[in-house]
């Protein structure tokens, strides 16, 4: 049996040139400046505005089972924010906190420390939506990426300098592939650090990480801050903490190993401690991320009801691996795209290791294969 894909990868088959309105239906042959509407046309702006979250909506993150729906009670909102762009002409503006590093777990869920086509797959999504909104508004939108790696990354004992590599192959990535309505920011942007230079390189970033990590929590961390109650009380705040314990879970085990002196027990206890941590750094960097984009539309990686953010899956798939620093990606003979930890891959004999660059980057699965599930059972035994 065929694994099951959601969705086929071809960035080639995106439109390249922008689709107006005339008010009679599509015409590609008589661009129209839409969104710039008179003053007072409220509804054509709300109408504009509506269509553009509805693009956005296409690559909504699945809820989790027993997650509550808001989507109903927040759309209002993001419509609103996009709205204010639309009136005025502008490219709406959307940011989105994510594209830390890779997982610290090498062994099982990842192929190595730079980004790999996971990463390609979903830029080439989010790209894509932007140019799916440029098809019917001209001015287009843009996505600011906000690395949160420097936020976290000490917590899960990935190094500064692995920070900085994956950053910055990131950044090459989009150049290289033609992402042009993506656009990158780090945490030295939110923060005030004086004395920097303008422009860091690998030298001058991981001598002031811990800088940065401090003038976080010194400008925008809340003293009265409970994480426990947050979580208790906070609906979208329990779903991204019980998301950092599942993955620190994973990330961890090969790190702080179980032994005579960390029992099970007492290993989950530390993961706990550390995701309550991430919470408390997370919410710091959220006000951070309010006070330097004040009016993006916000887009998030995390759970959430809906109600107070967008949240969207970087990768095309329905089920649990949806962000491609803790995953691989296989393309399947039909072009689709699946994701699962790597070593979930490397034990499945219908998929073949592929190198980019030198560099382990993705699997595909071969030709011909009419393996059916019970023959696969048979193979992996």
């Amino acid at each position: 049996m065929a694994p099951v894909a959601t969705e086929v990868y071809d960035v080639s088959l995106l439109p390249k040139e922008p689709i107006s309105i005339n008010g009679k239906g599509l015409d590609t042959k008589a661009p129209v400046q839409v969104g710039v509407h008179p003053v007072g046309d409220r509804d054509g702006h709300q109408a504009m505005a509506e269509r553009v979250l509805a693009v956005i909506k296409t690559i909504l993150l699945t809820k989790l089972p027993g997650a509550h729906d808001k989507w109903d009670e927040g759309a209002p909102t993001f419509i609103a924010t996009i709205q204010k762009f639309i009136e005025k002409g502008e490219v709406v503006k959307m940011c989105l906190p994510a594209f830390p590093w890779k997982s610290a777990n090498k062994v099982e869920k990842v192929l190595g420390v730079l980004p790999d086509k996971a990463e390609e797959v979903a830029l080439a999504r989010l790209n894509g939506i932007c140019e799916s909104i440029g098809q019917f508004y001209l001015p287009g939108a843009e996505l600011l990426i906000i690395s949160d790696g420097l936020v976290y990354n000490d917590l899960l004992t990935v190094s500064d300098r692995q920070t900085w590599a994956y950053g910055e192959a990131l950044r090459d990535m989009a150049v290289e592939k033609g992402f042009k309505h993506i656009q990158f920011s780090r945490l030295r942007d939110l923060v005030h650090l004086p004395h920097l230079p303008e422009v860091l390189d690998e030298v001058t970033y991981v001598a002031n990480a811990t800088n940065f990590r401090r003038a976080l929590m010194n400008q925008f961390g809340d003293p009265n801050f409970d994480a426990t109650r947050e979580i208790a009380e906070k609906e979208d705040t329990r779903m991204t903490y019980q998301g950092y314990s599942r993955n620190l879970g994973h990330d961890l085990r090969f790190i702080f190993s179980r032994s005579e002196s960390r029992s099970g027990k007492q290993y989950k206890r530390d993961v706990k401690y550390l995701s309550k941590q991430m919470i408390i750094r997370g919410d710091a960097f959220a006000r951070a991320t309010k006070k330097y984009c004040p009016d993006h539309l916000r887009l998030s990686i995390h759970q959430s009801t809906g109600q107070h953010k967008v949240s969207v899956s970087l990768l095309p798939t329905d089920g649990m691996y949806t962000t491609p620093w803790h995953c691989c990606v296989a393309i399947l003979t039909d072009g689709s795209i699946i994701s699962k930890p790597k070593i979930e891959f490397e034990f499945d004999p219908r998929f073949d290791l592929i190198y980019e660059n030198g560099r382990p980057s993705y699997f595909r699965e071969k030709e011909g294969n009419d393996m059916d599930q019970e023959e696969l059972d048979e193979e992996l035994e």
